[in-house]
């Protein structure tokens, strides 16, 4: 079974170009609280593999993601992910927005469970910081930065930063919420509530995803906000009042002061080596400016081997057709930034400007519906197989909390609008519920075939 989609949309970087886009085996692939991801076979207008996110943003929210991705007011980063079409469509009050991405089969999350070489643990930490430094030269905080949120292709070795829906423009004198980043990976100043911070929270991340590649599995896996900070005094031992100071946030629990002197990362990984944990010691370090990152850090002498003459990876490539001269070059230099251009778009209140114009459908999605009624069940039980996945990893298995009862409210109010009408009804005996959860899970689908 396969299934096919024909739709009309906008062709980016944004240039209000249509083109009419066919794409075959189309599939779930994955799912989450505010968008699902499809993968499918681009035909036409040219041949590739995409990945389809779905999302649907609140009536009236500013859409930034979409605004970042489109290329709008900025140039293009091979470790950034760039969206090359979009289209939406309006359902009752709901708008569905639909971005289409370049293919990347694997997210970090899962080659890091494999013992990666040394080689690409260098590899990927540094395009990932080079993906970050592009992000803070266009004022660009991506808030939510974590293993699965990277992608990767581990045969060829290239990495993009995905996920924007997170992000923003950080505006200087403009508070932020502190409630970002997925806690495994959250830095200490969101966790003491600061609502002034800056790009210096991506590094904290980054150097938590460099820790979990050596060791394979999740650094810091706290069971709530406060039991997470006292994984971080723990280990690096509690900050003094010049860092406390430096994170613009909260005062530290007075529980916490009694760890004077951390255990040490190589405590928590002991598989490091001296290189990396020198490394790791100036990016995870309290006080956010004195976080290494940017240009001195893709410059360190850390990534040294990468750029000696003839290195190779395990499989033989030459690193140099991953990091080119080019890109080496481009790390080295400060981006000319249109931060102005791009911070000024994404503070329009135009309506006319708030997302994607809707794209015209090529059949009637209420006689697909009908048509496809034999895919919802099929949809529900993979969309169900991968919640149940989720659930079973290791950052849904350490207990409850408070902010796990925040995370959990929100996913339980999206399921709910995603579902509302085939949860109640029997999908396979009501046409109405079968009409309302196609809405849901296939809007885009045009053609079916066996």
């Amino acid at each position: 079974m396969s299934v096919t989609v024909e739709q009309e949309a906008y062709e980016m970087p944004a240039d209000n170009k249509k083109v009419m886009l066919k794409i075959d085996d189309v599939h779930l692939h994955s799912c989450g609280v505010f968008s699902n991801v499809y993968k499918g076979m681009l035909r036409e207008p040219y041949e590739k593999k995409v990945a389809i996110k779905k999302s649907w943003p609140e009536k009236g929210e500013r859409n930034f993601e979409f605004i970042f991705l489109t290329g709008r007011e900025r140039s293009k980063h091979k470790n950034v992910i760039q969206m090359i079409f979009a289209f939406s469509h309006s359902y009752d009050t709901k708008v569905c927005e639909s971005y289409v991405f370049d293919y990347m089969p694997n997210t970090l999350a899962e080659v890091i469970r494999q013992k990666l070489t040394d080689i690409d643990i260098r590899l990927y930490t540094w395009q990932i910081f080079a993906g970050l430094k592009y992000l803070e030269e266009h004022k660009v905080v991506h808030r939510d930065l974590k293993p699965v949120n990277i992608l990767v292709d581990h045969d060829t070795a290239f990495l993009k930063i995905s996920d924007f829906g997170s992000a923003k423009i950080i505006v200087k004198g403009k508070p932020n919420n502190f409630y970002q980043v997925t806690r495994f990976y959250r830095p200490p100043e969101l966790l003491l509530k600061s609502m002034d911070y800056n790009s210096t929270v991506d590094a904290w991340s980054a150097g938590c995803i460099l820790a979990e590649m050596i060791k394979r599995h999740v650094v810091f896996p706290g069971r709530d906000s406060a039991h997470q900070m006292k994984l971080y005094c723990r280990c690096f031992g509690a900050p003094n009042d010049q860092e406390i100071k430096a994170m613009k946030g909260e005062k530290l629990e007075q529980e916490l002061w009694k760890f004077t002197k951390g255990a040490g990362l190589q405590r928590l990984v002991t598989e490091i080596t001296p290189e990396q944990l020198q490394f790791l010691k100036r990016i995870l370090v309290y006080s956010p400016e004195k976080r290494l990152r940017g240009k001195q850090l893709l410059q360190d002498e850390f990534f040294r081997p990468l750029f000696k003459n003839g290195s190779v990876r395990h499989n033989g490539q030459k690193i140099s057709e991953v990091i080119t001269a080019a890109d080496y070059k481009r790390a080295s230099e400060n981006e000319d930034a249109t931060a102005c251009r791009l911070a000024q778009l994404a503070t329009k209140t135009d309506s006319k400007d708030q997302g994607i114009p809707n794209c015209e459908k090529s059949n009637s999605y209420e006689n697909v519906a009908v048509r496809r009624s034999t895919l919802i069940p099929r949809e529900q039980k993979m969309a169900r197989e991968i919640k149940s996945r989720e659930d079973n990893s290791d950052d849904r298995r350490l207990g409850s909390s408070e902010d796990r009862k925040s995370e959990n409210e929100t996913r339980k109010k999206r399921s709910t609008e995603m579902a509302s009408a085939g949860k109640r009804s029997d999908p396979n005996n009501n046409v109405t519920a079968k009409k309302s959860m196609m809405k849901s899970l296939m809007q885009f689908t045009t053609r079916h075939q066996d």
